[in-house]
């Protein structure tokens, strides 16, 4: 059973139809990451798996189970299942670091707080920033904050990470932390959906690649597939333009 199942999904906004018909499988353990241009649908496509935007149509399944139309308690549940890191860091600027870390144990997951502490300060020795559990999110850099982001959606215990162009918003010299953390995860069997434009993590990291473009799947593959022989023009195209 896959852990993530996209059904036909579609999503459009108004008039603009923004997925059409997808269809992909997600297994345990796997690393999928999706590229593609700008405007192609990868960003809104992982906002559907985690129920951030409702699908038109289709449906997604998580363990086999329909998710699609989550409402109320059932929601935030559901997240604790299937975290997300998203572009901007989306950090609590009057919390600690430490605090950002703890805040969804304590508050979702009921977790006593000296517990929560313990286990927040391993999530931070993880990603390399158990000394700044003190300091506020202004005085780090962005990769730390990404860094302090992702400690955070694993403090949740996931199934799944949704990673929506997590370097995107860094300086050149602050991606490559972020990205070995997430090599991190990989290596320890984290299941993973990655929307990069992080081509060198593709080919390294990413036991199946996806290319979309204008809301549809295009192509899929291993990365050897995908990069040495694409089997589409648009594909081909792309890559083109961005190696």
């Amino acid at each position: 059973m896959a852990m993530i199942d996209l059904k036909n999904l579609s999503k459009s906004f108004g008039d603009l139809e923004v997925l059409r018909d997808i269809n992909i499988q997600v297994d345990r353990g796997e690393v999928v990451v999706v590229i593609g241009p700008s405007g192609s649908g990868k960003s809104t496509m992982l906002r559907c798996i985690n129920l951030l935007e409702r699908p038109t149509s289709g449906q997604v399944l998580f363990q086999g189970e329909d998710v699609s139309a989550l409402k109320g308690r059932a929601v935030p549940l559901y997240r604790h299942e299937v975290g997300m890191v998203f572009q901007r860091f989306n950090l609590f600027p009057l919390k600690t670091v430490l605090e950002n870390v703890t805040a969804a144990p304590i508050k979702l997951r009921r977790m006593p707080r000296l517990a929560a502490r313990e286990e927040a300060l391993e999530l931070l020795r993880k990603v390399g920033l158990e000394s700044k559990a003190n300091a506020y999110p202004s005085t780090l850099s962005g990769g730390q904050q990404q860094r302090v982001a992702i400690a955070r959606a694993l403090a949740m215990h996931p199934e799944v990470l949704l990673f929506d162009e997590p370097t995107s918003a860094l300086d050149p010299e602050l991606v490559g932390d972020v990205l070995e953390v997430m090599k991190s995860l990989a290596n320890e069997g984290m299941t993973m959906v990655v929307v990069t434009h992080e081509m060198g993590f593709a080919k390294d990291v990413a036991n199946r690649v996806i290319f979309m473009d204008e809301g549809y799947v295009v192509e899929e593959g291993t990365p050897q597939q995908i990069f040495s022989n694409p089997s589409n023009d648009r594909t081909r195209g792309f890559l083109a333009r961005v190696l």
